[in-house]
């Protein structure tokens, strides 16, 4: 039997775990929403500026024209990331048409959108396909279309990911918690179903990642043999 001393130990990693995949998908969704507010505070203050320089151009500004120029570029940079709407998590159906590049984020924004439906259970394992699907954003940039890894990756994600959770989800809240027929309830079947995805997901980033050192393996040898060979 575990002493009292192991188990405290295991119960503190899973919870340090956790918590490592909530920061990082917290991490994900605020790096993308601060790229959305500094591409509005640029265009706002270039609109700002290309204004003030057309009216200039057709009748001098003059002392006060400029600082009205400045106090508008200091209210247009407060209020212009401020005014900006949130995300809406993409469509279902739409998840589909993505490219590959832009599919683990939107993937991501969609399963975030869904985590108060589901049963505390299920919840850390979002949270950890979250943390998969950051990491998965920079790799697939530098993926074809048609790689089997992609193409797995983008059935998972878009395709039996949602199904399952629109499954649960569409099932009555009173009904969730009971088993039937031998089956296990649903709040379970769904965690099962996520811990799977997970897996999987787990799995392609591996893949991915021995693709990346296979090729440096190969250029690193190359260079050995192209330059000891010639010295």
């Amino acid at each position: 039997m575990a002493s009292n001393q192991q188990i405290l130990l295991e119960a503190q990693a899973v919870l340090a775990r956790l918590r490592d995949g909530q920061e990082a998908s917290r991490a994900f969704a605020k790096k993308s929403l601060l790229g959305r507010r500094l591409k509005r505070l640029c265009v706002t203050d270039a609109a700002i500026i290309l204004a003030a320089f057309i009216i200039g151009f057709i009748h001098p500004l003059g002392i006060s024209g400029i600082i009205l120029t400045f106090a508008a570029l200091v209210l247009g940079s407060i209020l212009a990331p401020l005014t900006l709407p949130l995300p809406r998590p993409v469509k279902i159906e739409n998840l589909q048409k993505q490219s590959l590049k832009q599919l683990p984020s939107q993937a991501a924004s969609w399963l975030s959108a869904q985590k108060q439906a589901l049963p505390p259970p299920a919840r850390p394992l979002a949270e950890s396909i979250l943390d998969k699907l950051s990491h998965l954003s920079s790799v697939t940039e530098k993926l074809p279309e048609d790689d089997p890894t992609a193409t797995q990756m983008r059935k998972l994600v878009s395709e039996e990911m949602p199904e399952l959770v629109k499954g649960y989800v569409e099932i009555p809240v009173n009904l969730r918690t009971q088993k039937r027929a031998g089956l296990d309830s649903p709040d379970a079947q769904l965690a099962t179903g996520l811990d799977v995805i997970n897996q999987a997901l787990g799995r392609i980033e591996e893949e991915l990642a021995h693709h990346d050192l296979d090729k440096l393996a190969t250029q690193q040898r190359f260079l050995e043999l192209k330059y000891k060979t010639e010295s």
